[in-house]
């Protein structure tokens, strides 16, 4: 009797529970706040916020509306979501544990033989449980891009886009972009030279071409032998048909230079990911549409690729009319920290960015860039949003409300649970061995 008991009260809670979920997505407002839309409508000092079903209804001051959900912005900053456009979330844990990392393909004694390049997939190893994807939530990011790095290959393979989550299905954009090596670290995965590097890129996009126009005669093998498997020319198939993102690395001016020519000559979405000496090309950086990825904080000469690198190299690629993405810190840092884009935006304007185009670079040109949803605030568009408490590009300022496709979202994490933990130790709390 007392099973059946149970068993009714909890349909009976979980029915509840649905039906508050349901109410939950359906209307929001977000009152009273500093709107950043980065969009037509600009900046509104004090505007309200109409969320349904997810995407945004209405933005202006004193909308008469009703909701189910009301959030009081008044005196807080409201701005799209943080779109980190560099990351391995949901790919890396900790990076000193091998079994946590996804990151890239190695081709070792038990995969001798195996042919892992431009065709790498790593979407079958995302994990949304990461404990890094709440940690950065809570930091205001909402989307990110999830792009391999390489050992062996200047091809690291294909990255995709995520809604942070943590839902299973929080995927929103495969195959959008293939990250290439050139430069000091392209020379360095082919054979020691830079030429080599190119003279590889080059190979591989013209027998992409090659295989494109005479597939079925390749593929019976009644054609001349090909350097790359199969698997990885119709892996290059949307890059060269423009469909999908050609992502290099290259942070000396002359070698952002080569790359346009090699973009240009293959007619291909390029975008530089480095670009620590851009600043010297910006005029042809912005000629070409080619956007770049920076750390807005690069300003040693820690490589000599990149000798020229310097803290105004954000606002001179910006000023020049070049479309500009500021990533989190340098390599692995970008993961765990993804969030900090917003302090390198910070320093940005500090260096003489102007603030909506430092915004802009975390959020909206992301979104642009790889073609994804999210980045703006104005009707039709995805409802992530975030609330501060003061400036978000301060490091001092905190999410308040996050919300992603309208629904708000726990600022709890591990972190944080771990902190409440300790921070007063106390009997009752959450056992430890819990988290």
């Amino acid at each position: 009797m007392n099973t059946r008991i149970n068993t009714i009260i909890l349909n009976c809670a979980l029915v509840l529970g649905l039906a508050s979920a349901a109410a939950q997505a359906d209307t929001l407002l977000i009152k009273g706040g500093k709107v950043y839309t980065l969009a037509n409508a600009g900046t509104l000092k004090s505007a309200d916020v109409l969320v349904r079903d997810g995407h945004v209804e209405a933005v202006g001051a004193g909308l008469d509306a009703q909701a189910d959900k009301v959030i009081d912005a008044s005196g807080k900053i409201v701005t799209p979501g943080v779109i980190a456009a560099d990351t391995l979330l949901g790919l890396t844990e900790i990076g000193a544990a091998m079994s946590t990392n996804d990151d890239a393909a190695v081709e070792g004694d038990n995969t001798k033989n195996v042919q892992i390049g431009t065709s790498y997939d790593p979407l079958p190893a995302y994990n949304p449980h990461s404990t890094l994807i709440p940690f950065n939530r809570a930091g205001g990011v909402t989307r990110a891009m999830v792009i391999p790095d390489s050992q062996q290959k200047i091809f690291a393979g294909r990255g995709f886009a995520i809604e942070l989550n943590g839902d299973f299905d929080s995927v929103v954009g495969k195959n959008l972009v293939q990250r290439i090596y050139l430069g000091e670290s392209g020379a360095q995965l082919a054979g020691g030279s830079r030429a080599v590097a190119y003279a590889q890129l080059r190979q591989a996009l013209n027998e992409a071409r090659e295989y494109a126009a005479n597939r079925d005669a390749i593929r019976r093998g009644d054609w001349r032998d090909l350097q790359l498997p199969l698997s990885d020319l119709e892996a290059l198939q949307p890059l060269v048909n423009g469909r999908e993102v050609m992502l290099v690395k290259a942070n000396r001016a002359s070698d952002i230079l080569q790359t346009i020519k090699l973009a240009q000559e293959f007619k291909l979405r390029l975008v530089i990911d480095g670009a620590a000496e851009g600043w010297m090309v910006a005029k042809q950086l912005a000629a070409a549409k080619v956007p770049v990825v920076i750390d807005a904080m690069d300003n040693l000469p820690i490589a000599f690729e990149s000798l020229g690198a310097r803290l105004d190299n954000a606002a001179l690629l910006n000023r020049a009319g070049v479309q500009v993405l500021i990533s989190g810190p340098p390599g692995s840092l970008a993961t765990y920290n993804a969030y900090l884009a917003r302090q390198g935006a910070g320093n940005a304007v500090a260096n003489g960015m102007p603030y909506e185009a430092a915004l802009k670079a975390i959020s909206r040109n992301v979104a642009q860039v790889f073609g994804i949803d999210g980045g703006t605030i104005e009707p039709g568009a995805v409802a992530d949003i975030v609330v501060w408490s003061g400036d978000p590009l301060e490091v001092t300022s905190y999410a308040e409300q996050v919300l992603i496709d309208g629904v708000p979202q726990s600022l709890v994490s591990r972190s944080t649970r771990l902190r409440d933990r300790y921070l007063t130790p106390q009997p009752g709390h959450e056992a430890a061995y819990k988290f």
